[in-house]
């Protein structure tokens, strides 16, 4: 079942033990290729399961630019507490965020001491939430695949 529990004083639904999260943005005119460029960069893509895990409880994220790169959309899937992700952004992977959103309006960057306000300002909560597998979390995903990867091997190896 999503809710949004007494608990969530921050926007968005939870599922189990997961959250989704929706960032709507307005892009700076004529600043849409400059986004675009920032996941075109060499490595960028080499980075990103690096900075899934620093994080440690990201699912999933996606960049959307829409409405003839006027919009940016954030979107992701996390475990825990609104407020110890967005901490986790800013300590893990700050330049990525201001690489980005630098070029949207009203983004005063992630070490603001207000961010968490502007990035409230800005999030959407989903009217439907669902996560096949609610309760397990993404260090739970990693476990099991690693079990199932050895029980292979084992499998491999006897027969």
């Amino acid at each position: 079942m999503t809710t949004n529990t007494g608990k969530q004083t921050r926007p968005g639904l939870r599922h189990g033990r997961t959250n989704e999260f929706t960032l709507f943005f307005t892009v700076k005119p004529g600043h849409g290729q400059q986004i675009r460029e920032v996941f075109q960069q060499p490595g960028f893509e080499d980075r990103r399961k690096e900075m899934s895990a620093r994080i440690g409880t990201l699912h999933d994220a996606r960049w959307v630019l829409f409405d003839d790169d006027t919009r940016l959309m954030f979107a992701t899937n996390f475990d825990g507490d609104w407020d110890a992700y967005i901490d986790d952004f800013a300590k893990y992977i700050p330049d990525v965020f201001d690489a980005i959103l630098q070029h949207t309006e009203d983004y005063p960057g992630i070490s603001d001491p207000h961010i968490k306000d502007a990035i409230v300002a800005h999030q959407a909560t989903a009217c439907s939430y669902f996560r096949t597998i609610p309760d397990a979390t993404i260090k739970d995903l990693e476990k099991a695949v690693a079990v199932n990867e050895a029980f292979q091997k084992l499998l491999d190896a006897a027969g």
